[in-house]
């Protein structure tokens, strides 16, 4: 039998990638074949696609990323929590490419676009990242960088993807709905990024015009029942159904409490709904431990007049310990895990 993959010299395991991804092999099979991540199968792809299998002989075998020191890693944490102005760049946020810039002024390395993300996401800081600022665009432009905007972000989130990340993460990191992210996982999985960065935008033009934010920021800040509202302030629906009235087009609840704050008006809406459930709180082994040792007791050690447990009187100890009121359906599992489901009756004594 010959070596195990894992065993095999990275150039062995590099050629079979491209062997397989020459014979049209998905970049998730090859990566598990190959012993390699879907990261670095994707860029071989890409690689083999531009420059044929002899584009991988220009690849170093010792890729190793150079590491930052403890000194340079605290101060590009406080350069990517800082204003991007500091360093002479526009806007509020930063973009990978202006972050490459800096860290190679600086220290003098020159990072990949991909791990820059990498270091920004590893240091909680994800949510400083940002494109290029596109106000200053000739209209007859706008269109089209709004395109690349949506373009860029598609590609951010498929290497997201690649790189581990949960859908819940990327969806709020990059202020993509979760479905989409879920579409995206899939055809990530499929065809790697190339499969994401095919894709094209809808095409459906903004939502409105300068002269439309206008017509909306007049009937904002009127009194609802002016318009024959019931409430003296704004809700989103009611927003929602005078856009769609006078414009056909239709917002979401939150993309209609976006435009609302961008024209400055939050003012004038009512908060949305608090969620009154608690948080749920992780289950640990010490409570799992002691919801076994209870139901092994009588409920009436407990407190409880009764002699056999049931979902609803578990549930009452369980609020008393942890001070959370779990559903019926959650109290269930935490017995299942707790190994004693079985001491639990459906009937009510």
């Amino acid at each position: 039998m010959g070596k195990l993959i894992d065993d095999l010299p990275l150039p062995d395991r590099r050629a079979l990638a491209v062997k397989l991804l020459l014979k049209g092999v998905g970049i998730s099979e090859v990566s598990r074949v190959a012993q390699l991540s879907l990261p670095t199968v994707s860029k071989y792809k890409n690689l083999v696609e531009r420059g044929g299998p002899e584009a991988l002989a220009h690849l170093r075998i010792h890729g190793g990323v150079p590491r930052l020191d403890n000194a340079s890693e605290s101060w590009l944490v406080s350069a990517i929590k800082h204003s991007p102005g500091l360093y002479g760049y526009p806007g509020p946020t930063w973009t990978i490419s202006q972050l490459r810039e800096v860290i190679f002024q600086r220290l003098g390395i020159q990072f990949s676009s991909s791990h820059v993300g990498y270091l920004v996401r590893s240091y909680g800081l994800a949510y400083r990242l940002g494109y290029s600022p596109s106000s200053k665009a000739p209209p007859n432009t706008a269109q089209k960088s709004q395109g690349g905007v949506y373009a860029a972000r598609r590609a951010v989130a498929a290497r997201m993807l690649l790189d581990g990340n949960s859908v819940e993460i990327v969806a709020r990191t990059l202020a993509i709905g979760v479905p989409t992210v879920r579409k995206y996982r899939s055809m990530v999985s499929a065809g790697g990024i190339d499969a994401v960065e095919k894709l094209r935008s809808s095409g459906r033009k903004a939502t409105l015009s300068a002269a439309d934010l206008d017509w909306l920021r007049g009937k904002l800040e009127a009194n609802p029942t002016a318009q024959g509202f019931e409430t003296e302030l704004w809700r989103s629906g009611d927003v929602q159904k005078l856009i769609k009235e006078k414009f056909g087009i239709y917002h979401s609840h939150g993309h209609v409490r976006r435009i609302v704050g961008k024209l400055g008006l939050e003012h004038r809406m009512r908060p949305p709904k608090q969620r009154t459930e608690k948080k749920r709180l992780t289950i640990d082994d010490e409570v799992l431990a002691w919801v076994a040792a209870t139901l092994k007791e009588l409920p009436r050690a407990h407190g409880i007049d009764a002699d056999n447990w049931t979902n609803a009187r578990l549930r009452t100890v369980i609020r008393q310990r942890v001070g959370v009121d779990y559903t019926r359906g959650y109290i269930l599992k935490i017995a299942i895990r707790a190994g004693v489901a079985d001491l639990l009756t459906r009937r009510r004594s």
